[in-house]
């Protein structure tokens, strides 16, 4: 997985990994998700969509974040259209718990695609 540093966007964090989330790439991940969580805001955007595969280790990071987050009054919102994510996510039973949105901006403002 290449990484993309974390940027802030309207008060959000927005994290854009780059190819493949597994096993090795998990600890990179878990730093883009958690990037100095004291200082910023609890709103999390992970742009997925040039992501080629994520494994249940990425998927457990996912889960991290959301939990530290949620902790914090925020979230996290995903934004995919690579249908081996979604089918990880509904054989995993994660589907409701990580919505797809279809861009950074539809994730900032909470309105899901359309399935």
């Amino acid at each position: 997985m290449n990484t993309r540093c974390p940027e802030l966007r309207e008060g959000c964090r927005v994290v854009c990994p780059v190819g493949e989330i597994d096993l090795a790439t998990a600890q990179a991940f878990r730093d883009q998700l958690s990037w100095n969580d004291a200082a910023l805001p609890a709103c999390v955007v992970v742009d997925l969509r040039q992501v080629t595969f994520i494994d249940s280790s990425g998927l457990q990071e996912l889960m991290r974040a959301q939990a530290r987050c949620e902790a914090m009054g925020g979230w996290v919102r995903l934004v995919y259209a690579h249908e081996a994510i979604a089918l990880l996510f509904r054989l995993t039973g994660y589907a409701d718990q990580f919505p797809r949105y279809a861009d950074v901006e539809d994730a900032r403002r909470g309105h899901p695609a359309v399935p």
